[in-house]
């Protein structure tokens, strides 16, 4: 590529480059495991250490070349806050360190995670280097130690080249790139700092009646939509994430409302739909908190779905086109959570699998209701059936599960059904 261009760099010839961290980054994650790394590597080294790969995209603001640091600023942050606690450390090394006054100037972080981090590196690498012939040593290395740097001025090739982990650091998670491609389109920089903000909430949220970014991504858009498609695939959505919401060659602007179908080529549009369903989530799981109370809730692997995240789907679905979700709130839970009693694979949410798609290409509230209403009755039928299969053997969580549900589960959620009676013949 013509645009792009590499070289070796020492950290002093790093320096001299005006670098930007963009507010689109992710939080500095660093601990002290990492940032002890980092020292040992340095301090170890003779002729300069080999610190990796900076991937740099190169761009103007105010006339002015800025490298916007793409990956790497883990480790560059890191060795502004070795410049940092020499200074504060040592005053006789202030006209050695005094050539770097401008290296990341400008950083600023916001988030509590890169807060906290910075604060306990710092910290620590301060107690590290308190020795002044040590810190002095340590600087001289610092100087010649060496980055491959990879720069583009087309920000789309940076995530070409863009790696999905620093350099003895990290993996960076498919929410984390997501967020990183969409900001990186935004030019309003009052824009970007909006929804980075907006993101990194999501990131942090914990409170069981909001959902955080994982959540939203793994456990509802990318299943519901890859579902909707087509796909069989029931795990790992993270794999398939980025592909899935970041795209690179889309022109002028769709005539048709896809819903949760929509594609994004501009990063507003993106942070749009999602705080659409990120609402709607919400509401969902505020509105109903004394209904959802009474379902049973199973733990999954990471990166799996559960019983409970198919249900959730299927809501937020059909509140996104008909509104009114509370309505088939009993119908649905009965449909969905029926298969906890008949298979093993408790955590899998195989009933809301079809329904999702169903749902979605639903002309009327009507159609579903009816839907719901066949499959309630076919799901009891499955039931009573299993019930005289289960009680034959030797009791077990499923038997129990199974002798509780009309009693709890039935009584307490779900409405009454036409054919209760039958079951009690």
């Amino acid at each position: 590529m013509d645009n792009v261009s590499s070289s070796i760099l020492t950290f002093n010839k790093l320096t001299e480059l005006n670098l930007s961290i963009p507010d689109y980054q992710r939080p500095y994650v660093w601990e002290l495991k990492q940032t002890r790394m980092l020292l040992k590597d340095i301090e170890n080294s003779e002729n300069g250490a080999l610190l990796g790969s900076i991937i740099l995209h190169e761009t103007k603001r105010d006339d002015e070349i800025i490298y916007e640091v793409i990956d790497g600023q883990q480790r560059l942050t890191t060795i502004k806050l070795i410049l940092m606690a020499s200074l504060n450390n040592h005053n006789n090394l202030k006209e050695l360190l005094e050539k770097y006054n401008n290296y990341l100037k400008d950083v600023s972080f916001f988030h509590k995670i890169s807060q906290d981090n910075i604060k306990n590196n710092y910290e620590y690498i301060k107690n590290y280097l308190s020795n002044e012939d040590k810190a002095k040593d340590f600087l001289e290395k610092l100087e010649k130690t060496q980055f491959i740097i990879v720069a583009t001025t087309k920000a789309d090739d940076a995530f070409i080249f863009f790696d999905n982990t620093n350099s003895k650091g990290k993996k960076l998670e498919s929410y984390d790139l997501i967020k990183a491609f969409h900001l990186q389109s935004i030019k309003n920089e009052k824009t970007l700092n909006k929804w980075a903000k907006y993101y990194e909430g999501l990131s942090e949220q914990k409170c069981k009646t909001q959902p955080n970014i994982k959540t939203l991504l793994l456990k509802f858009l990318i299943p519901a939509r890859l579902w909707i498609k087509g796909s069989s695939r029931d795990n790992n959505f993270g794999e398939v994430a980025f592909n899935e919401l970041c795209y690179e060659n889309l022109d002028g602007k769709s005539f048709y409302d896809m819903g949760i179908l929509a594609n994004f080529q501009l990063g507003d549009e993106f942070f749009n739909y999602l705080e659409k369903y990120e609402k709607i989530y919400k509401s969902i799981l505020e509105k109903n908190n004394n209904f959802f109370k009474y379902l049973w809730k199973p733990h999954s692997k990471v990166g799996n779905l559960n019983t409970f995240d198919g249900f959730m789907m299927c809501l937020v679905l059909y509140e996104s086109k008909f509104k009114n979700s509370k309505e088939i709130l009993p119908s649905l839970s009965r449909i969905v959570y029926s298969h906890r009693l008949l298979e093993d694979r408790v955590n899998y949410p195989k009933n809301a699998k079809g329904l999702v798609k169903y749902i979605y290409f639903a002309s009327y509230a009507s159609e579903v209701e009816k839907l719901l209403e066949e499959k309630g009755q076919k799901c009891h039928e499955e039931e009573l059936k299993a019930n005289k299969i289960i009680k034959a053997k030797t009791h077990n969580e499923l038997t129990a599960y199974l002798d509780n549900f009309y009693k709890n589960f039935e009584n307490k959620i779900v409405y009454k059904h036409k054919y209760n009676d039958e079951r009690e013949k």
